[in-house]
């Protein structure tokens, strides 16, 4: 059998929209305290609130394989056990509008295990990110390639109407997405303090808003437009749509939709012994494939293309993270 070629695979987390809309204060140029929190809401998803991580392992996570210099991973640390703001969320009964509370509730070297920090995240930021309701998926391998964070915030607010239906826009066509923020909305967004809509985005490249959208397209090839709308006193984010048969049956899926029966099915086939229900372990397998949940989904589906005679290299797009066939 054939090597399977090594890639980075696609790292999704589901981001809690009181996350996706919150913002950590006094961080106006720092795109790294939004590139950990990423990282650790990451290892959350995987392990629960509390991990372990070495210096160098936190470092990769983040994007900063390279990096020598370990009091920048320190001091970024210690930003997240500053208090960050949380909007719109239930805890023990109550609706809870907004909560200033620290991300992280401690972060732990302890001298006998000095290659590993223990991270534990604050309970009732915790409880807020546990509860149903919309989350944002972002492969955080894409958001680590934003220097701005201008350019991440823009992204992730982006990605998080960019399927939604387009409810609050005059424009009729059907063809065009649309987001409209306040500037008191967008400062709270970048942590920063502007009184002028023109600070944010002008004809000068420098202006975060243009600094910012020109990364997302330098990074992911999406190309966003901005103007001020004087009248209404709103930032008009807007982009083209795709109303087009979705490609992939959920946000989170990395696996075509025409693919998933045929891969589930080939999954059952090759991996799967002595189950009561054949058709009820294979809508489960669909259902995982759906999530990414499915173990080691990536690895299985190269063998699956390379049994088809594809080159999995060649069928992976390393921008969106996703297969394309």
């Amino acid at each position: 059998m054939k090597d399977i070629p090594k890639f980075l695979p696609a790292r999704v987390i589901k981001k809690h929209n009181s996350l996706t809309d919150g913002a950590i204060p006094g961080t106006p140029r720092q795109v790294l305290p939004d590139r950990l929190l990423n990282a650790l809401y990451y290892k959350y998803e995987k392990e629960g609130p509390e991990f372990e991580l070495s210096l160098q392992e936190l470092k990769e996570l983040v994007g900063l394989a390279k990096e020598k210099d370990d009091q920048r991973i320190y001091n970024t640390i210690a930003i997240l056990q500053h208090p960050i703001q949380i909007r719109n969320f239930s805890y023990k009964g109550q609706e809870i509008t907004w909560l200033s509370a620290p991300f992280l509730a401690m972060a732990i070297r302890y001298k006998q295990k000095n290659t590993k920090i223990l991270f534990k995240i604050e309970p009732m930021v915790l409880e807020a990110i546990k509860q149903k309701g919309g989350y944002t998926p972002l492969d955080i391998n894409i958001c680590n390639r934003f220097k701005t964070k201008y350019g991440l915030k823009i992204y992730e607010m982006y990605q998080r109407y960019r399927s939604l239906p387009n409810r609050i826009s005059e424009i009729s066509s059907n063809d065009i997405g649309v987001i409209k923020k306040t500037l008191d909305e967008l400062n709270f967004l970048f942590s920063t303090r502007y009184t002028s809509p023109s600070k944010l985005l002008d004809r000068q490249e420098k202006a975060p808003i243009n600094r910012g959208l020109r990364e997302i397209q330098r990074v992911t090839g999406e190309v966003i437009e901005c103007f001020y709308d004087k009248y209404q006193k709103l930032f008009v984010f807007s982009w083209g749509r795709d109303i087009s048969k979705e490609r992939y049956p959920t946000p989170e899926c990395i696996i075509p939709t025409v693919s998933v029966a045929p891969f589930a099915k080939w999954y059952t086939d090759h991996f799967v012994d002595r189950v009561k229900s054949r058709s009820g372990y294979l809508q489960n397998v669909i259902e995982r494939i759906y999530a990414n949940t499915l173990s080691n989904i990536e690895r299985y589906y190269q063998l699956f293309l390379l049994e088809r005679g594809k080159d999995p290299q060649k069928c992976f797009d390393h921008r969106r993270g996703k297969f394309i066939c």
